[in-house]
């Protein structure tokens, strides 16, 4: 082990550390401002879409450094997937429209008609069938958008525990999981998924929000959601839970 020299001075560089975060925000919403109309990613939270759509917002530095870790990642192991040469950026872009439900769908990739979708978790622990609920939420969007009976879902775990004989500390690991659903179910996923789209796509029209569903409880709150003022959600607003 090198010996390090006493005459060394480190100093946090706070301002270099804003920059960096202001440059990546740059990045990301000008790679994402090209998006119009409904995106199969609104419907999950149609109350949260409502307000983005109306009333626009920087990313907040957390949100940037959680959409920036996923989006590099999602290129990665796209270009890995398809055994690209290097990292190809274009693998993390461009969506389909689908005439029938009424609004535009990008699945991670498509493999004989199965869309299969790539998620990030910084957990640390296993996670069961029961967690993966809003990702399965997603991948079923998709699944109903191309009518296939199959999904393939993979959970990147950036902090899982080594298994044993593998080492100390933590580590990324793969999670893949096969997906399927009956087709009747599969079909009512469909009529769901458009009695949604109308239902944001009429408050967005008439300026009435209070019939879309809250918000799940982990994207709502003064300091986790910029909306959370005009919104003033149901048993949520003011409340002191949900206040901090």
């Amino acid at each position: 082990m090198l010996t390090l020299p006493r005459s060394l001075d480190i100093h946090r560089n706070r301002s270099a550390e804003q920059k960096l975060v202001d440059k990546t925000r740059e990045w990301l919403e000008r790679d994402s401002k090209d998006r119009t109309g409904i995106h199969a990613s609104d419907l999950l939270d149609p109350r949260k879409a409502y307000f983005d759509k109306k009333f626009p917002q920087p990313m907040t530095n957390r949100m940037v450094g959680l959409f920036f870790v996923g989006k590099v990642l999602h290129v990665f192991f796209l270009s890995a997937l398809f055994n690209k040469k290097g990292v190809d950026w274009k693998s993390d872009g461009g969506s389909t429209f689908d005439k029938d439900l009424g609004f535009s769908y990008s699945p991670d990739w498509d493999k004989d008609g199965v869309p299969g979708e790539l998620k990030t978790s910084r957990g640390k622990y296993e996670q069961s069938n029961s967690d993966l609920g809003l990702y399965l939420e997603q991948l079923m969007i998709y699944m109903a958008a191309k009518k296939s009976v199959k999904g393939r879902l993979v959970v990147l775990m950036t902090s899982l525990p080594a298994p044993r004989g593998e080492g100390w500390g933590t580590y990324p690991q793969y999670r893949a999981y096969d997906i399927t659903c009956s087709t009747a179910d599969l079909t009512k996923y469909r009529t769901n998924l458009k009695a949604t789209r109308l239902l944001l796509e009429k408050a967005l029209k008439t300026g009435k929000f209070t019939d879309l569903p809250l918000c799940r409880p982990f994207k709502c709150g003064r300091s986790q959601c910029p909306h959370f003022e005009r919104c003033q959600p149901p048993t949520r607003f003011g409340v002191p839970k949900w206040e901090r």
